[in-house]
């Protein structure tokens, strides 16, 4: 199970005499039989130029001996000289990619964090509801409240409509008291997104009893009947998160920009978006997914710039060569608990610097 602690520990470990080897592999049963994985990985790894030897000694060992097989998705950092390794197995698929540097690669991980972190489900039926709340695709916490049973009577019979008002003021007491268990629930697990699971109907009954807080939470619903296995719930909402995802980093994207443009708390471009996060003005960054840009990081002070006044400082060692500017922006940010965002296409962001950010002030 993925904690801060273990996101802390990967975008705050770098190695300046040392290379860090990560690699990214997608072992989805689905897409790949165990031999397929090993041999990408094997393909992964001869792209590495510049790792030590003992990284991919490790990596290699962790598939063969060390994973356990009931993932999607395997996220690997290492650095043997500095006896530093971080392995995480997903419930979610990643996209292959092996990177070489002095700090692990995180963009990517950035994004499982944006897509799957902290997604709760509440499958709901007349008698009250289930509640969970899955983590990168892992069940971290279940949670539920069960009534009083409601029966389904036959029509016809003068007792009928008295039967059908309890009932439905049973069903109703039923789902009132699972809404509030539902407030506690996601209150104190900081859950950021919030999936209904059952039939509409339920749902829609289930919806209006929420708070304004979990109802502005929620990213969608899906059907399920009351027998629904807690596998397929899961599958459904991670499907459900991705979508929303992707849509979310459009509306996301499209912020920013209007924001920065009619001159509100918003900038655009790697200079003054990397100005924000240094200085802590930045409250959620939003960038296209491919873009990359190099620049040099100043050893002392941490301080990120693109282009270098004095050529002899990087030759003095007081400044450092690096390959993408993005990915340090994206890395202080989570190191800061500063959203991020990853969009793969957006027009005018891409017009206006690529990336950008909502700042404080």
């Amino acid at each position: 199970m993925l904690t801060d602690y273990d996101v802390r520990q990967a975008v705050e470990f770098e190695s300046h005499d040392a290379p860090v080897l990560s690699v990214y592999l997608n072992v989805d049963p689905h897409r790949r039989t165990v031999e397929k994985y090993k041999l990408a990985l094997r393909n992964l790894l001869d792209k590495a130029d510049h790792a030590d030897p003992e990284d991919v000694r490790r990596m290699h060992n962790y598939i063969e001996m060390g994973y356990n097989r009931t993932g999607r998705g395997v996220v690997l950092f290492s650095c043997a000289a500095k006896d530093f390794w971080w392995a995480q197995s997903f419930a979610v698929p990643v996209e292959d990619f092996v990177f070489v540097s002095f700090r692990p690669y995180v963009r990517q991980l950035a994004r499982l964090l944006d897509t799957y972190e902290r997604c709760g489900v509440v499958h709901v039926d007349s008698e009250g509801a289930r509640l969970f709340l899955f983590n990168m695709g892992v069940l971290e916490s279940v949670d539920g409240y069960l009534g009083e049973e409601v029966k389904q009577h036959r029509s016809g019979g003068w007792a009928n409509p008295r039967y059908q008002r309890h009932e439905a003021k049973q069903a109703r007491e039923n789902l009132q008291e699972a809404a509030e268990m539902a407030e506690e629930f996601y209150r104190e697990s900081n859950t950021r997104r919030l999936i209904l699971a059952g039939t509409e109907k339920n749902v829609a009954k289930f919806r209006d009893l929420l708070s304004n807080r979990l109802r502005s939470m929620v990213i969608g619903q899906f059907g399920a009947d009351a027998n629904a296995r807690e596998a397929d719930i899961r599958d459904k909402a991670l499907d459900l998160a991705a979508k929303a995802e992707a849509n979310e980093a459009q509306s996301m994207a499209e912020l920013v920009v209007s924001t920065a443009r009619q001159g509100g708390n918003a900038v655009l471009g790697l200079v003054d978006t990397l100005t924000a996060v240094q200085h802590g003005r930045a409250q959620h960054v939003v960038v296209l997914s491919d873009y990359a840009q190099h620049a040099y990081r100043f050893v002392d002070s941490g301080v990120v710039v693109t282009e270098l006044s004095e050529e002899g400082d990087l030759a003095s060692g007081r400044i450092q060569d690096l390959p993408d500017a993005v990915e340090s922006t994206l890395r202080r940010a989570l190191a800061q608990n500063i959203g991020v965002t990853l969009v793969d296409q957006h027009k005018e962001l891409g017009q206006f610097g690529k990336i950008g950010a909502l700042t404080r002030w």
